[in-house]
């Protein structure tokens, strides 16, 4: 039990932590925040930061102990220097939040039953497939190994050389470090905490998109909101996002396919309406950049999505001046594709033991 309280504890901590990274980089501008998206802003880049500090430890053979040596301070200074300058950004956003909650007391109610039902949804589910186990037991072998990626997560059998399909997605590394810090088993911190947090940051889309079309109306906010359930709900096949949210709510293809997608085509929605946002393109090259370290399948999933939205725009508004932008955001998923064809085409292996 006290495992089980420690997980629902660090669903708050995680999202403490992602709108301090997000804060830090959206609260720059004298331009009007979206605070939503500083959540999920925040989430792309905490785990962009944590893809950067944990790729030369796996490579290098390293043990997971002392990747969290590592991150643990790097994470606390962020989080430290967020608060630091961006306190009195936080502080109002805070009193903002607190003032439309006490203004819409009846919907706001509405909506926390909504995400908590969701909640319970898909902690007591039970997911029988091999990519949840996948997650699952890369957590528990990397924890009980003290290594990264090192061995098979089914079998236990050392791997020689890392496959490159997982190898730029260290979304599970994190859960392993996390665990590590909270002491919770990887169980708990994947199933329960990862899946609420992801639940919570996929609804809190869900608002903005509904007052951007509802024009701030808390009613019509309630019912979109209500009616995004019951869709996600019913649209229950393998071959849509719900079927992910619903019962992989940890898994990468989840967060690509129901936060990532969502969240760029919210920013467009922005642009197109041309509501004032700060850094969109800067926002959006942080998106198509987590990806990358969440699940390969963003390699394609999100330049894809990036070229239908963006060139349409770019002929709207009669200029080309976002083109650079543009590719800068679609770069990453292009040379993750490069690098994937090269190593099957044997170009280059990374092996798993020092070199």
């Amino acid at each position: 039990m006290i495992y089980v309280l420690k997980g629902i504890l660090a669903i708050p901590l995680n999202l403490i932590l992602f709108y301090l990274f997000g804060a830090l980089i959206l609260h720059r501008k004298n331009k009007p925040v979206r605070e939503g998206l500083t959540f999920i802003v925040g989430f792309f880049a905490y785990y962009t930061l944590f893809f950067i500090v944990c790729f030369p430890f796996m490579i290098k053979y390293r043990p997971l102990s002392w990747l969290t040596m590592t991150w643990v301070p790097i994470v606390s200074a962020v989080s430290i220097l967020s608060i630091i300058i961006n306190r009195r950004n936080i502080s109002a956003s805070c009193g903002k939040i607190l003032e439309m909650i006490r203004a819409h007391k009846a919907v706001t109610c509405v909506i926390a039953v909504i995400i908590l039902i969701q909640i319970v949804i898909v902690t007591t589910t039970y997911n029988f497939t091999l990519d949840a186990a996948y997650y699952v037991s890369n957590v528990t072998t990397s924890l009980e190994t003290n290594m990264i990626n090192v061995y098979d997560p089914f079998t236990g059998a050392w791997q020689d050389h890392y496959e490159v399909r997982y190898l730029f997605a260290t979304y599970s590394i994190n859960d392993a470090v996390m665990c590590s810090i909270l002491g919770i088993p990887a169980l708990i911190q994947t199933k329960l905490t990862m899946s609420a947090v992801v639940i919570i940051l996929v609804n809190i889309l869900y608002v903005m998109i509904a007052k951007c079309l509802f024009r701030d109306d808390a009613k019509g906010v309630a019912i979109m909101l209500a009616m995004m359930f019951l869709v996600n709900m019913m649209f229950y096949t393998i071959f849509t996002s719900s079927l992910f949210l619903l019962t992989r709510t940890y898994e990468g293809k989840t967060i690509v396919g129901n936060l990532s997608i969502v969240a760029i085509f919210y920013i467009f929605m922005l642009m197109i309406s041309e509501d004032e946002i700060a850094l969109p393109w800067l926002s959006m090259f942080i998106i198509s950049l987590g990806s990358m370290t969440i699940s390969s399948s963003g390699n394609m999933l999100i330049p894809a999505q990036l070229s239908i939205l963006a060139v349409p725009y770019m002929f709207m508004k009669k200029t080309i001046r976002p083109l650079p932008k543009y590719i800068a955001c679609v770069l990453p998923g292009v040379a993750m594709v490069l690098i994937y064809i090269l190593y099957v085409k044997g170009v280059f292996v990374f092996y798993t033991y020092p070199t």
